[in-house]
């Protein structure tokens, strides 16, 4: 079992890092505007995660640093010129506060980056259009059951 469970981890690092080159290499260098460059930058991070979630060693500290570098990036480049209520600034912080509760162990990080989230999109919200508040919708519940239970998890 421990085998075919290395091959396994080996064959999706392989792809991941392939992927993860393939956007520094050939996306991310023609990705003109900010929301296009925050979407690549996150992938990246959430790829980084990937791999993050069964590396061991030099391996997943390297790997926590590259998702870590990507995330912070995409961050500023969201918070500076997407609206609060944008899918893409939303998904990266639950990508982003899964990264930090899953990878960094780090619950109290996950949850301010949540709530900064959070609070921030319900106070634009009554400024969306109809498919902005759709979209943003369902990212808010996402946001709200991880919240709840990594809340939960704290004071438990």
């Amino acid at each position: 079992m421990g085998d075919y469970k290395r091959r396994i981890e080996e064959e999706l690092y392989r792809n991941c890092d392939e992927i993860i080159g393939l956007i520094r290499a050939d996306v991310l260098t023609k990705a003109t505007d900010d929301e296009s460059r925050a979407f690549f930058l996150k992938m990246i991070g959430d790829y980084c995660r990937y791999i993050a979630e069964s590396a061991k060693g030099d391996r997943l500290e390297k790997t926590k640093t590259d998702a870590l570098a990507a995330y912070d990036e995409a961050c500023k480049i969201a918070e500076k010129s997407l609206n609060a209520c944008n899918s893409i600034r939303l998904g990266l912080a639950l990508n982003f506060s899964v990264f930090h509760y899953e990878v960094m162990q780090n619950v109290k990080k996950a949850c301010e980056l949540g709530d900064k989230a959070l609070t921030d999109a319900l106070d634009k919200l009554d400024d969306c259009d109809e498919e902005t508040f759709r979209d943003a919708q369902s990212i808010i519940e996402l946001l709200r059951e991880n919240l709840g239970l990594w809340k939960d998890e704290e004071e438990a």
